[in-house]
């Protein structure tokens, strides 16, 4: 009866507010579409950071964010979505910016959202391959000038690498890097690690809020919540 009366009352919120569990409205309609559309897996998974270490536990739960030209679940309309939450958490962050990147290749077409929503040119980076990994490589389509302010967009946060490789491309050319913008940081260090360097992360989704949210609203249950903090509780 507790957890009912208490998705019940977030309902009663009004839009734009946060809700009880730190999710507004559309926050929440977001997370209904990603679980529906299979976004987020459960099961025994690698992740980027098994590249550097190949020895770490597999993750029980996935973030596939793929659109669905890359054989991936996103609609255009879900990735349009997702592009105005991001847009709207670097409002709620009041970050200043002239320019927007996305990460590759996930966090490109969430940035052409942003650039768009935002007014804002766009900047494209390329993906190079070095021996069994790939890296970010130089910006590669876009104007900018030295000075000029950029906000990097990305689909996830688990470790700060790939951030900070994307972070080395703008300052290398002059850029100063405003803020990044995840849709999903999973909490297992990289914010931290960016906030050690001098880099804000913004997140419309910290794991466990999302975690929680969809246990209230009855579609995974506790256990599961469970079993994956405390993968993250093991392994940050």
């Amino acid at each position: 009866m507790l957890q009912t009366a208490l998705f019940q009352k977030n309902k009663k919120t009004k839009k734009g507010i946060e809700l009880l569990e730190g999710l507004t409205e559309s926050q929440e309609q977001l997370a209904v579409n990603l679980h529906h559309l299979k976004v987020v897996k459960f099961g025994a998974f690698k992740l980027k950071l098994h590249e550097e270490n190949p020895e770490a536990p597999l993750s029980p739960i996935y973030f596939s964010l793929r659109t669905s030209e890359n054989e991936g679940p996103l609609t255009s309309e879900v990735v349009e979505i997702i592009g105005q939450e991001l847009f709207a958490v670097a409002e709620r962050a009041a970050i200043k910016f002239d320019l927007v990147a996305g990460i590759p290749r996930a966090g490109e077409p969430f940035a052409e959202v942003v650039s768009r929503l935002s007014c804002k040119p766009l900047l494209k980076f390329s993906k190079e391959t070095e021996g069994d990994r790939r890296k970010i490589g130089v910006i590669i389509d876009g104007e900018y000038h030295p000075g000029q302010k950029v906000l990097l967009i990305d689909d996830l946060i688990t470790l700060a690498h790939t951030k900070k490789e994307a972070i080395g491309v703008c300052e290398g050319v002059g850029l100063v890097v405003a803020g990044i913008v995840v849709l999903v940081d999973r909490e297992l260090g990289g914010t931290e690690q960016l906030k050690e360097s001098g880099y804000d992360l913004y997140a419309v989704f910290p794991l466990s809020r999302l975690l929680d949210y969809y246990v209230r609203a009855g579609r995974i249950s506790p256990e599961k919540r469970d079993e994956v903090m405390a993968y993250i509780a093991a392994n940050r």
